[in-house]
């Protein structure tokens, strides 16, 4: 091999390694939006409201002992609902997106713990920065722990632009979980993934106040 071919060469090195670079992130890539991770939000925003107050409290916020701020967002087919409509009720509110591993292995536990608790308790999932559509087919695809397919909560929430999230979010992504009780003060605010008896003993401690 002559001096003179040695830059040549090299240079068709580094080009083909690039290729073989820009073939991985090209896949990678792929891969995330599958996921839709760079899904374009479709849907009517959701947005913060003016919270009710609560006798007793004077802090809003998502942290315990606080008011949850209110806001309105809508489920997969579009109705929209309000936080404060489940006045009355405790709420699981919780954050996830289809990305998420840990959101994946944590909703089936909270599927299990809506039906054991039913109408006792309002589960709102709410889905962060993606569309209804991706959403939906996530869920309908979803591995439950009974061996069905499938998973749908009290409601199907979507959050296209993040405004209820960022309101919420305190430490890091999903998953979040905020348990409110019936008065609609925080009692519990969780990151990270959640077993199914660490939720079960939030709503029961919320059950027991209440």
């Amino acid at each position: 091999m002559s001096v003179e071919d040695l830059p040549r060469r090299t240079l068709r090195g580094r080009l083909f390694a690039l290729a073989g670079v820009a073939a991985i992130v090209g896949a990678v890539m792929a891969g995330l939006w599958a996921l839709g991770v760079f899904d374009t939000p479709e849907g009517e925003p959701a947005e913060l409201l003016e919270t009710p107050p609560v006798d007793g409290a004077t802090e809003f916020g998502p942290r315990a002992g606080e008011i949850a701020p209110d806001f309105e967002l809508s489920d997969f087919d579009g109705d929209r609902h309000r936080l404060s409509d489940f006045r009355g009720k405790p709420v699981y509110l919780n954050f996830w997106a289809t990305w998420c591993v840990p959101c994946e292995a944590e909703l089936p536990d909270i599927y299990r713990l809506h039906q054991e608790y039913g109408d006792d308790l309002a589960v709102i999932a709410v889905n962060w920065e993606q569309s209804a559509d991706v959403a939906e087919e996530f869920f309908d695809s979803l591995d439950r722990l009974d061996g069905g397919e499938g998973v749908s909560f009290t409601v199907d929430g979507i959050d296209p632009s993040g405004v209820v999230y960022e309101r919420y979010e305190t430490i890091g992504g999903p998953p979040i979980s905020v348990f409110i009780d019936e008065r609609g003060i925080v009692s519990k605010l969780f990151n990270g993934q959640m077993r199914y008896e660490e939720m079960k003993a939030a709503v029961d401690a919320m059950l027991a106040n209440g």
